[in-house]
């Protein structure tokens, strides 16, 4: 991996043996058990018994959804809503909401609650929903507790904006956001810092840490050696998940039960099938699904630069769910893409006759 000159330096003050974190862990694990994984707002009846339970849960593609708006880029909460729901009539994948994929940043606070209180009702309590926690300091622990509030399963927490802060920074970024709730929380990191394995092995000691990405960038073996390191370092239960199909197809065979996916609301049992072929070794038949089933919805985001959002919105749209413009700054579908975007529906198995308006607009 190259290194960077403006490296952050490693934590001070918090270095701790790996068997006192094992041990500290462990503590963590078991008070959180004791106390259910959240709140759930209103929500009287904890759905969770332990965090080994929601962990189980969370294994598995984790569909994250755009967000739905109208054309005046008004928030589309009943449109969400039933996006969800047509997957807990189905598929019962968990989702995400309101994290970077569903432009997250672009809400209000009172949006992203109801956004994530949306979900919940569209859930049935058929599957896990997580809700992204993204923005500045303040936002984002008021984020956290508005998403807990709404009855999210889990938070998925993003980094602050920029690559280059001390691990120190990170670390209480991190630390200040998971203290603020109780529900179980990944984290997912920025940059490819050495110091990453032990800001994240230190961050586990805290109850409701329940899971991490490593960071993705230049050095494919970085990501599998940080998840590696991570699951041999902390003894309690964590989820390991992957950014996105090519670096889950890399880290099964290392520990990762999960991966995010932007193409899971398209084609979710296509997007199960990789994981099941990739969390059962059978390589071979992971990659094939990968090559010839995967990639080509996939290339609804790379048609054109921008559409990595709006071409997907178009897809839902197309297949007669919710999708809407992407609010500012972005890059709207020029419509005169939109017919290449229904063709490669129409070519898949798994969305080919699902495809309802490949005029609409």
């Amino acid at each position: 991996m190259s290194k960077r000159r403006d490296r952050p330096r490693e934590t001070q003050g918090r270095k701790i043996s790996r068997r006192k974190v094992c041990q500290l862990s462990t503590l963590a694990w078991a008070g959180l058990a004791g106390h259910g994984i959240a709140r759930g707002g209103n929500q009287t009846k904890r759905r969770w018994s332990s965090t080994k339970e929601l962990i189980a849960a969370l294994d598995g593609p984790h569909n994250y959804l755009p967000t739905p708006f109208h054309a005046n880029y008004d928030l589309n909460v009943a449109g969400l809503r039933q996006n969800v729901a047509y997957h807990a009539q189905r598929d019962r994948l968990t989702v995400v909401v309101g994290g970077g994929y569903g432009e997250g940043w672009k809400l209000s606070l009172e949006e992203h609650q109801q956004l994530v209180a949306a979900a919940v009702v569209g859930a049935q309590r058929q599957m896990p929903v997580m809700a992204g926690v993204i923005g500045g300091y303040k936002i984002s622990i008021q984020m956290a507790i508005n998403a807990e509030k709404a009855g999210a399963d889990a938070l998925v927490i993003f980094p602050p904006r920029g690559e280059n802060w001390p691990a120190e920074s990170y670390y209480e970024y991190f630390k200040d956001i998971l203290k603020s709730v109780q529900v179980g929380a990944v984290i997912l990191p920025s940059g490819q810092h050495d110091f990453w394995p032990d800001v994240l092995i230190q961050l586990a000691e805290l109850p409701n840490m329940i899971g991490f990405f490593p960071s993705l960038g230049p050095d494919d073996g970085y990501y599998p050696k940080v998840g590696r390191q991570i699951l041999q370092a902390v003894s309690k239960p964590l989820l390991f998940i992957s950014e996105n199909e090519p670096a889950a197809a890399d880290c099964f065979a290392v520990g990762s039960r999960a991966y995010s996916t932007a193409v899971a609301d398209l084609i979710p049992r296509t997007s199960r099938k990789f994981w099941e072929y990739g969390i059962s070794g059978k390589i071979a038949k992971m990659k094939d699904v990968l090559q010839r089933e995967v990639n080509p919805i996939l290339g609804i985001r790379d048609y054109k630069p921008g559409y990595g959002i709006s071409g997907i919105k178009i897809a839902m749209e197309t297949l007669g769910r919710a999708g809407g413009p992407i609010r500012p700054p972005g890059t709207q579908v020029d419509p005169r893409d939109r017919a290449a975007i229904v063709e490669i529906l129409t070519k898949h198995q798994e969305t080919s006759s699902l495809v309802v308006s490949p005029t609409s607009s």
